[in-house]
């Protein structure tokens, strides 16, 4: 693990000291609280105690049929607002390969997104570990094929986030970029 990950840890737990408000007796102050939480558990990668968080964070994005930001106001103990944060988030289409991912390490994704000879849409999606080549000969003559060898499944992925903490500072932190399935609860960290 490199050093910034300590570094990171206590910028969190520092910065979380900072924004927690006193005790909250109102649900606003909660969701206050709340979205100060989810942004201290994004950028740590969502560690035990942080399912609540992912949980709020997930049903922002998830709403139907206005999708709110992964967060909203994030108020320290003096009232005034945390903006020490930076978020880049996205929807993602399987159409695309950034709609994809490949859980083991050391495969690769292979995405091919075609229109079939009736007008539909073909997908074929998969991950694989190398391959090889093969001359094969048909009616048309000699051609060259790939073959796939060590196929899994990809996970479908439809949103990634990252944030930075502290942008533009000696003690900016940028956390891994997170790939998430918001219906099915698979997430990755690039």
């Amino acid at each position: 693990m490199t050093a910034a990950r300590p570094l990171s840890q206590a910028l969190i737990a520092g910065t979380l000291a900072l924004t927690v408000l006193p005790t909250a007796s109102t649900t606003e102050a909660l969701a206050y609280d709340m979205d100060c939480k989810t942004i201290l558990c994004l950028a740590g990668g969502f560690p035990p105690g942080c399912a609540d968080a992912y949980a709020y964070m997930i049903s922002r994005i998830t709403r139907f049929p206005d999708p709110l930001p992964p967060f909203g106001f994030c108020a320290m103990s003096d009232g005034s607002e945390y903006t020490g944060h930076r978020t880049s988030h996205s929807f993602v289409s399987q159409r695309s390969p950034s709609g994809w991912d490949c859980p083991e390490d050391g495969t690769h994704l292979y995405h091919a997104y075609d229109r079939d000879d009736d007008g539909g849409r073909d997908l074929e999606v998969f991950c694989y570990t190398h391959t090889t080549q093969r001359r094969v000969r048909d009616d048309d003559g000699w051609q060259t094929v790939t073959i796939y060898h060590g196929r899994t499944p990809a996970q479908a992925v439809n949103f990634e986030i990252q944030i930075t903490l502290e942008p533009g500072t000696a003690a900016e932190y940028v956390s891994p970029l997170f790939r998430i399935n918001t219906r099915t609860g698979y997430v990755a960290q690039r």
